[in-house]
């Protein structure tokens, strides 16, 4: 479990960590000088018989908001700190704000310094706090009224903290590792070491990690746990990892460490909430900060979206530096110049079409409603590897979402049903006209159908056997056809019919293309040429002759009477058949390919001798 800290400068946060603890948080030189937190700090909570719990304390500067929201992202409960001599003031608002924003589920407001405060004026500070606080979407609890100074308090608070680490739920390890890097530094005989908390997954002593945005890629040498050797880095703990293969000066805060396949992200569509105080609406080029996870990145508004403070909406975001996010994260967005925190909102999708429109079922919270949103924005579906960043959910999780939404995986890809609807309603027309345009034609090459689907090559090759398995198309020897289509010829059957009794009268001299189409005057030829062949009563002997079937049959009986007492030579078939060697060479070679003769030197033999 990690519990953060939130609130005003000098209202006693670090104080009271320490009260906690027992250790002193403030690490910085500069900080114990001055008395102010200026980095994120850290210390365990530990209880007997109980893993320890984390607590984060931020900064409460102005000036050092931005390291508050580092150390506030993956927090499971807050302690709203609140001087009871000062009551709520600007940097216990902005924080609250911040808190909102990142959807910290739950709160416990601590009123510090009761030692300095007479029980009338605590009384009327913790009624004015609460009465704001009951308007939060942060769950806070009864209030806790301490003094670090006396200790008074202390210990019923660390009871109300034992017991909520007592009932936390334990969190699954089988997603993807992910560490947001708040912290960087070396260690002499370790190397780089990273702290951080970890998000999701789990990572051991030789793993290999890599560092993104950047993309470099490490080996985990050590793991550690409040400041003992684990064998594991778990979820919802305080985590730091020594690595090797990688230089201290490439790794940074706001970098995170995963494993397995994550996309960097360039584009976001966020579900977002701009707060009632914000000076100006979000629009058409409005530049923001976007601080997701420890990462803060510039980013402007793109869209037509305007979206008015005070109000809900969609807006998406051209990051101008990468950022990894996933579906589900909160971010925290404040304004340009001057900066001051102005919403936030939830990661809906990641580098989605430039042409896709803002969907409201991307905000829902049921997994397979999300996941049909995002499979319908892509035409071509969404890869199994990329969908669980996508919907911010393990594989398993993910797999189990795609199903209920009816997405079908096509190789490594999830496609909506109605796309696989509509790809196949198009191979169809396809066909269709084709048989319009060329009637005499077998059908459509099963290769520049699939082609015509413009559909990753997958896809596009399961339309087509899907179409074949239904019976709306079928396929022969490569070429498409609709179920019921029968080729027609130009000029009919009559045309078909002159042109076979053309090259019949020929025999064994094949005629070419160009003679067919001079001898019976068809313009073109083609149409039933084809459809002569596709119904089996001509045959092509090369690429420009053809010969009717009972020729060739004449022909293969006489090689199959001379091969069946010898060498068949061209010398033999010339003599039996009285052909010139124009012609006779074309056939014999026919003959080799059809498998009825092979060659030997200069001579022939009969493959398949003729049944008794």
């Amino acid at each position: 479990m990690i519990i953060g800290t939130a609130g005003h400068i000098d209202h006693g946060k670090s104080a009271l960590v320490t009260a906690l603890t027992g250790r002193a948080v403030d690490r910085l030189a500069e900080e114990r000088k001055r008395g102010i937190t200026i980095d994120l700090n850290f210390a365990p909570l530990e209880f007997a018989d109980l893993p320890p719990a984390g607590i984060i304390d931020v900064p409460g500067h102005e000036d050092l908001v931005r390291t508050m929201v580092a150390g506030a992202s993956g927090i499971d409960l807050v302690l709203l700190v609140v001087d009871l001599a000062e009551g709520i003031r600007p940097q216990t608002e902005e924080h609250l704000v911040i808190l909102e924003q990142l959807g910290i589920p739950l709160g416990i407001p601590v009123f510090t310094k009761s030692d300095l405060a007479d029980p009338d004026w605590t009384a009327l500070v913790v009624g004015e706090t609460l009465e704001r606080l009951a308007t939060s979407s942060v769950r806070f609890e009864e209030p806790a009224i301490v003094s670090a100074h006396t200790g008074s308090g202390i210990d019923l608070l660390r009871s109300r903290l034992q017991e909520k680490v007592r009932t936390a739920a334990a969190r699954s390890t089988k997603d993807r590792f992910r560490m947001p890097v708040d912290r960087v530094f070396s260690v002499a005989g370790v190397g780089t070491v990273v702290t951080g908390t970890t998000w999701s997954g789990r990572v051991a002593p030789g793993d290999t990690v890599r560092i993104l945005p950047g993309g470099d890629g490490a080996r985990v040498r050590s793991v550690e746990a409040y400041g003992h050797q684990v064998d594991l880095a778990r979820p919802a703990v305080r985590t730091a990892l020594g690595l090797s293969g990688v230089d201290r000066d490439r790794v940074h805060r706001g970098d995170q460490i995963v494993t397995g396949p994550w996309i960097v992200s360039a584009v976001v569509d966020v579900a977002a909430e701009l707060i009632a105080s914000a000076a100006h609406p979000l629009g058409p080029r409005s530049r923001v900060r976007v601080h997701l996870g420890t990462a803060e990145v510039l980013a402007r508004v793109i869209g037509r979206h305007r979206l008015e403070p005070g109000h809900r909406g969609p807006v998406r975001l051209r990051l101008e530096s990468p950022l990894v996010a996933r579906g589900g994260d909160r971010l925290v967005l404040r304004s340009y110049s001057p900066v001051a925190t102005i919403g936030g909102g939830q990661v809906a999708d990641l580098d989605p079409p430039p042409s896709a429109l803002w969907d409201r079922r991307l905000e829902a919270t049921e997994p397979a409603i999300r996941v049909a949103a995002l499979a319908a924005r892509r035409r071509f579906g969404i890869g199994v590897e990329v969908l669980p960043q996508l919907l911010g959910q393990d594989e398993a999780s993910t797999t189990a979402a795609a199903a209920k939404a009816g997405l079908k995986k096509i190789g490594g890809r999830w496609i909506a049903p109605g796309v696989l609807a509509e790809l196949a309603a198009a191979g169809e027309a396809a066909v269709r006209d084709h048989h319009a345009k060329a009637p005499a034609e077998a059908g459509l090459s099963a290769e520049t159908l699939r082609r015509r689907l413009r559909a990753p090559d997958e896809v596009a090759e399961y339309v087509v056997r899907e179409a074949e398995r239904k019976g709306t198309i079928r396929i022969r020897d490569g070429v498409a056809a609709l179920h019921d289509f029968a080729p027609t010829g130009a000029g009919g059957d009559a045309a078909v019919e002159r042109l076979v009794a053309f090259v019949a009268l020929a025999g064994l001299e094949a005629p070419t293309v160009d003679e067919i189409a001079a001898g019976t005057t068809l313009s073109p030829v083609g149409p039933a040429l084809r459809l002569a062949v596709e119904r089996g009563l001509l045959q092509a002997i090369d690429r420009e002759r053809y010969a009717a079937r009972a020729a060739l049959d004449t022909f293969r009986a006489a090689l199959i009477e001379i091969g069946s007492t010898g060498e068949i030579t061209p010398a033999a078939v010339r003599e039996r058949l009285g052909l010139s060697r124009k012609f006779l060479i074309p056939l014999l070679e026919w003959a080799d390919r059809q498998g009825v003769t092979r060659r030997v030197g200069e001579a022939r033999v009969l493959v398949r001798q003729p049944p008794p």
